[in-house]
């Protein structure tokens, strides 16, 4: 039969996933596979929980659709709630949308709102950071600093501006941990100052980036500063948690390690594990609260947005999260993967080994003392990606995180319910496929 779909990969024929349970995927052909990306970091409680299934099954039933701007319903107002606690009072309103570059655009448009209801109708301009990624659509991808995802199509992107990634691996100061002065947060200051206070609406980063930089994460005290910044020039402070929300960091919400509060919070992926498509504007009182006393309008959304089967789903999935205490297991499974991964640091071409809970990344070097990236023409860690998918695991591969022109990533992000022992066999996958591939190609 003539293949009718579309791919990602157009030149490459994927296996075909017959069946999806806990952390296992089962290809046609009776392979089982570990999924220890969940995805793209999205199968949080694992795949195949019925009482997910029922939920959405039993709200189709009752209201499938409804038009966002016409009517709400109680599923709607429930998962909003829920979202909110989980922020232990931080956010105040949610605004539900289909995916996370709906989330990131939502919420760069809830500042702009914010700003001309707040009479500073010049606040316009976004600054983000180079090496991160906020998602695809056009405006998403103006302000992802993902180069390969942003090249085919620069024309059409707005030109924002782009500081320097926190990325203490391969700091563009030229900084190690004992010497950093967070110079990092100190260049939003300066790029403020450069643009103008007045003409300056939002700032927006990943607190632990996801595929562009594979878990890389800030230095200590850095989004406090960034804070202040951003309090001194009213400039309203977004955080992507479009991977990192939801648990995966091992708390509800990566800010919550840096003890400060965001303006916006961008949601996707775990807000419903994969079993619906879903994401979320997350704002604090300030932000609704301006708008709904000024122009009374946030004339933003799509047509799926505030869909009641999908806020059925997020209501069932923060239960579970919580029935099952899984933010909780992933911390817990996060420090024992973290302690797993330090022994393929005697691989040659293991450079970093980083991240927090169950998101956590691994970058490969040819020089493991100068940090001297991989010839990109090797295709060293689609390579990985490759050979440990014949060895029954699914892991992402990314490329690009030395200033987008090389640089070899894997991600790993699995299920909160993957066990010790599935973690050892995922690693001795893992640590066989390096070896192969560093033979392979004469290492």
């Amino acid at each position: 039969m003539k293949d009718h779909v579309l791919s990602f990969l157009l030149n490459r024929v994927t296996p075909s996933i017959v069946k999806a349970e806990g952390i296992y995927l089962y290809d046609n052909r009776g392979n089982r596979i570990i999924d220890a990306s969940g995805g793209a970091i999205v199968c949080s409680i694992g795949h195949g929980v019925e009482e997910i299934v029922e939920t959405a099954s039993e709200q189709m039933k009752r209201v499938a659709f409804l038009f966002r701007r016409a009517f709400r319903t109680s599923e709607l107002e429930e998962a909003a709630a829920k979202v909110c606690d989980t922020t232990h009072g931080d956010m105040d309103r949610v605004f539900f949308v289909s995916g996370g570059s709906e989330a990131t655009e939502t919420a760069i448009k809830l500042a702009r709102k914010f700003h001309i209801d707040n009479a500073n109708p010049s606040k316009f301009r976004v600054i983000s950071r180079w090496q991160s990624y906020h998602g695809s659509t056009m405006g998403a991808a103006s302000w992802s600093g993902f180069t390969s995802r942003r090249a085919d199509f620069t024309p059409y992107l707005k030109d924002f501006v782009h500081l320097p990634p926190t990325y203490c691996y391969r700091c563009w100061y030229g900084k190690a941990p004992e010497t950093c002065h967070l110079e990092c947060a100190q260049a939003l200051e300066n790029e403020i100052l450069c643009l103008g206070p007045d003409t300056v609406s939002a700032y927006i980063a990943e607190p632990v980036s996801g595929h562009s930089l594979a878990a890389a994460f800030p230095p200590d005290e850095h989004f406090k500063r960034i804070r202040e910044i951003c309090d001194q020039y009213d400039v309203l402070m977004i955080l992507d948690e479009v991977i990192s929300g939801v648990g995966r960091t091992g708390k509800w919400y990566a800010y919550q390690y840096h003890d400060v509060i965001p303006d916006i919070i961008a949601l996707a992926k775990g807000l419903s594990a994969g079993y619906f498509p879903v994401g979320a504007a997350v704002v604090r009182a300030k932000i609704h609260d301006t708008i709904a006393n000024k122009s009374g309008v946030f004339g933003s959304g799509h047509t799926y947005g505030g869909n009641p089967v999908a806020a059925s789903v997020v209501c069932r999935v923060i239960d579970y999260l919580k029935e099952h205490r899984l933010v909780e297991r992933c911390a817990e499974m996060g420090n024992y993967l973290a302690d797993k991964l330090e022994t393929l640091r005697s691989h040659p071409s293991v450079g970093d080994i980083r991240g927090k809970g169950l998101q956590r990344g691994v970058e490969f070097v040819r020089d493991k003392e100068t940090k001297a990236p991989l010839d990109p023409q090797i295709h060293f860690s689609q390579q990985i990606q490759d050979e440990a998918l014949l060895r029954g695991v699914h892991i992402e591969s990314s490329f690009g995180c030395d200033r987008g022109q090389a640089g070899d990533m894997i991600i790993f992000g699995p299920p909160f319910i993957i066990t010790k022992a599935q973690i050892d066999d995922l690693i001795a996958v893992i640590d066989e496929t390096i070896s192969f591939v560093e033979k392979k190609i004469g290492f």
